[in-house]
């Protein structure tokens, strides 16, 4: 086996792609694409801030008189770009702003047309670091493919697929490809990576099944959620996923940008609610516009239910009602609307109780969101909890 390296451009990749001078057929490889929209918009993002990118590896070959180059490794990292060149995807909402030259550009939502010159020109100029390999076996090619793609331990909630089974883990997958999933929810690159976007449509799922059917759970932790896809494993019938995929819509049509309040902790208590939104006729606009005023203000009752131990049942449910309550208030839906499950004796009817902070904290699914979306600087204006 030989080896060279071939420092080459992604116009020049891409020519190469477009008369079949590049080619990503090599059996060892991972049949579609398996990278995410937020793993794509990273990569992008990379090339522009000049973070370091691993290298190409490419077979190189001779059919006749052409050179053919076959990826072995990087089909992702290409075809990733060339599809964003090609308008294929706009990037995710979590995508990082950029500094070229002193100047910040703003990626989040844009697709490639919509770029500066400067950062389109930094795209197409972009030099990938390639390895040739020239004459090697395919025992050789088979096992530097195994080194090179050596797994990356799964976060709790991507086990959770495996519990789903295969084909709800697909439909979870559609899901959260939606627009309010990819553009809206405020979610931290890592959590993002963890894959939180699934953890938060779960969490919601198992909230509405408690609404609804009366699901017995403690918390919405990672160790919860996985304990309920095993319950809902070939038991979620299609009107509960067109339920999911009728909110996970309304919700895209509220927030087709991402907003504040749209943090991981705060999503499944709005996409709960939605529900309610929906079932009285509360048009995307009109739950947009009380969202805005309920991230503005400070609603006491939420907020003590925010922070350390946010995931346990107690503040889970008083985040609920607390929600619920202004919500009634706003729209009139009067005392007998409810969030929660009427078997957990939770019912809200007045909803005057939201559930006091105290209570031992969980070590598991911690969070330090404190604020429900207000910025620090905002006035300390009061929402009342009751009408």
């Amino acid at each position: 086996m030989q080896k060279s390296t071939l420092p080459t451009g992604t116009r020049t990749l891409k020519k190469w792609y477009e008369k079949g001078s590049l080619t990503f057929d090599n059996p060892v490889q991972r049949s579609g694409s398996q990278w995410s929209l937020i793993q794509r918009s990273l990569l992008i993002h990379s090339m522009l801030a000049g973070y370091p990118i691993p290298p190409l590896y490419l077979l190189k070959s001779k059919e006749g008189q052409n050179t053919i180059y076959d990826a072995l490794d990087g089909k992702q990292r290409m075809t990733g770009v060339f599809d964003f060149i090609e308008g294929g995807y706009a990037l995710h909402g979590g995508t990082p702003e950029v500094e070229l030259d002193g100047v910040i550009y703003e990626l989040a939502n844009a697709g490639f047309e919509e770029l500066s010159e400067e950062c389109k020109d930094e795209i197409l100029g972009y030099r990938f670091s390639i390895f040739c390999l020239e004459e090697a076996t395919d025992e050789e090619v088979e096992e530097i493919f195994k080194r090179l793609n050596n797994s990356t331990p799964l976060s709790p909630i991507q086990k959770c697929r495996s519990v789903l089974g295969v084909e709800l883990s697909a439909w979870a997958k559609e899901v959260c490809r939606k627009d309010f999933f990819q553009h809206a929810i405020s979610l931290t690159v890592a959590q993002l990576r963890r894959e939180s976007d699934l953890e938060v449509l779960l969490q919601t799922m198992l909230l509405l099944d408690a609404r609804h059917e009366g699901y017995d759970y403690k918390a919405i932790s990672s160790r919860e959620v996985t304990k309920y896809c095993g319950h809902i494993r070939g038991n979620y019938n299609a009107d509960k996923r067109e339920m999911m995929e009728e909110i996970a819509d309304y919700l895209g049509r509220a927030f087709p940008e991402k907003h504040k309040f749209l943090k991981k902790s705060n999503v499944p208590m709005v996409m709960v609610l939605s529900k309610i939104a929906l079932e009285h006729g509360i048009t995307p606009a009109q739950f947009k516009e009380f969202l805005d005023e309920f991230c503005e203000a400070r609603c006491p009752a939420y907020t003590m239910n925010t922070g350390t131990g946010n995931v346990k049942r107690a503040k889970t449910e008083g985040r609920l009602t607390a929600l619920l309550d202004i919500f009634a208030c706003r729209f009139g839906l009067g005392t007998d609307v409810s969030i929660l499950s009427t078997e957990t004796g939770a019912e809200t009817a007045g909803n005057e109780a939201s559930v006091p902070a105290g209570g031992e904290a969980s070590g598991e699914g911690l969070e330090e969101e404190i604020d429900p979306g207000k910025p620090e600087e905002a006035e300390d204006k009061e929402v009342s909890s009751s009408c």
